[in-house]
């Protein structure tokens, strides 16, 4: 049987989506259901076997299975592909999508490849800067900045609901706290994607720009992961050019593992990476032709030291913004704090230790402190090395939370206690309600999360 170009399209379609059809047995099916078989005979017309055969062969009974199991998939609502054969609808991103939804801790790579040119054009190469970059829940990034040879010279802190940065110059050993100069997504690293794909929404404020269209490209390979490729256009409102943006998904797992934003509609990140190459020569013209993020790993372990900001200590330090308490070292705090009160939380988390008791192990040689005073000690004097003289809930609740959020009700709950909650609050970047527990774990809620008796009152 020859099937039309459009029927050949639509099989192999098919067959992406729905794989291998079952092969028809239909000997079988007349053993499971005699009944059924007795009333066909009945009904049937006289027929020679040999003519039937030449309209309907084994290849005709496969493509007309594949459509009626299409045609099912339409009905029950789950077709994503849209009247143009290429295009998704919004509904084919309805389920979670890992690597974009309810990030919790994520590290990757971004590879930004540059075309390095002579004054008259006439001489070019492609060269390759790489960035590593580390996210821990709720709004802290971490971003690395790597040399031509590999080798990291800068590092950029950000904790967004504290408002602060730290940058790190490796080279001169300089640290300098200030304000971030832009905006971070406070919901995960790549929620935008998200918007992108399933609201059709551009990411940020862009004046007359808009998303296009959302295609299936079929797949391709990246980091290794044979990947479904979701090609979104975007119109530029600047330039009023289309701009292309590839998102890879892993065709097993669904993970988002990589993006591909080329300057130039047509090009492909494999080809710049087999022409890149290194070069100390100067050049007269540098220009950004396209971006990967690849390197994607979810639910990575990241020590939280990743995301302080505290300067090392033989780094040169510069306050450009008021220095302030993370949630982190809230919650640290009142740990440490409940350790040296006999493994109980205090009753106010603003007088959290007893201050002759603390003086006492402060007047003690180091040697003959134990492990529980040392560390109620650290965590004190690193905070008030940051010009921070009063309780460190306090400074945290007013920098980093909405208003008359902040409530405690840590009296008398044990260190460990991992059902006990502490205290809750509203942070100010997203509004997002946050418990922290016995145990010291801290966790986005709702509020039919809270004690039944504070939701009364």
């Amino acid at each position: 049987m020859n099937m039309s170009p459009q029927d050949q399209d639509l099989e192999e379609q098919l067959r992406a989506s729905l794989g291998t059809a079952p092969t028809p047995d239909f000997d079988s099916w007349c053993k499971r259901h005699p009944d059924a078989t007795a009333v066909l005979k009945s009904l049937a017309p006289p027929a020679h076997t040999h003519e039937l055969s030449k309209y309907i062969d084994r290849r005709t009974v496969m493509i007309i299975s594949k459509v009626l199991a299409a045609s099912l998939l339409i009905v029950c609502g789950l077709m994503w592909i849209g009247p143009d054969s290429n295009t998704l609808s919004q509904s084919a991103f309805a389920n979670s999508i890992p690597g974009i939804d309810n990030v919790q801790t994520m590290k990757w790579t971004s590879t930004i490849y540059i075309r390095l040119s002579d004054k008259d054009g006439k001489k070019s190469l492609i060269r390759k800067e790489r960035r590593l970059y580390a996210y821990r829940h709720p709004g802290q990034y971490r971003e690395t900045f790597l040399d031509e040879e590999g080798k990291p010279y800068s590092v950029e802190i950000t904790d967004l609901n504290a408002g602060r940065m730290l940058t790190l110059d490796l080279r001169e050993k300089k640290a300098v706290l200030k304000f971030p100069p832009f905006r971070r997504d406070l919901r995960s690293p790549f929620a935008w994607v998200g918007d992108m794909i399933r609201e059709r929404k551009y990411p940020g404020d862009g004046e007359g720009c808009r998303v296009k269209s959302v295609s299936l490209q079929g797949q391709k390979e990246i980091d290794r992961i044979q990947a479904n490729v979701v090609r979104v256009i975007t119109l530029n409102g600047l330039d009023q050019n289309d701009h292309r943006t590839d998102f890879f998904f892993d065709a097993s797992t669904k993970q988002l593992v990589g993006m591909w934003g080329p300057n130039e509609v047509d090009l492909e990140f494999e080809t710049l990476e087999n022409g890149a190459s290194v070069s100390k020569n100067e050049w007269y013209r540098m220009e950004p032709i396209g971006g990967l993020t690849h390197e994607i790993v979810l639910d990575t372990k990241i020590a939280a030291s990743e995301f302080s900001l505290d300067p090392p200590a033989d780094y040169a330090f510069e306050k450009m913004a008021k220095p302030t308490v993370t949630e982190g070292e809230m919650i640290a705090y009142l740990g440490a704090a409940a350790r040296f009160n006999n493994q109980v939380f205090p009753e106010s988390p603003y007088n959290a230790f007893d201050s002759d008791k603390f003086n006492a192990a402060s007047y003690k040689d180091p040697k003959d402190r134990t492990k529980v005073e040392q560390a109620m000690i650290d965590i004190r004097d690193k905070i008030m090395m940051r010009e921070i003289y009063r309780s460190p809930v306090k400074q945290f609740e007013e920098d980093q939370t909405v208003p008359n959020s902040f409530y405690y009700v840590g009296t008398g709950v044990e260190i460990g206690q991992a059902d006990k909650i502490v205290g809750w609050y509203r942070l100010r970047q997203g509004k997002q309600l946050r418990a922290f527990y016995g145990d010291l774990s801290v966790k986005d809620i709702t509020e039919s999360q809270l004690p039944l008796n504070l939701l009364e009152q």
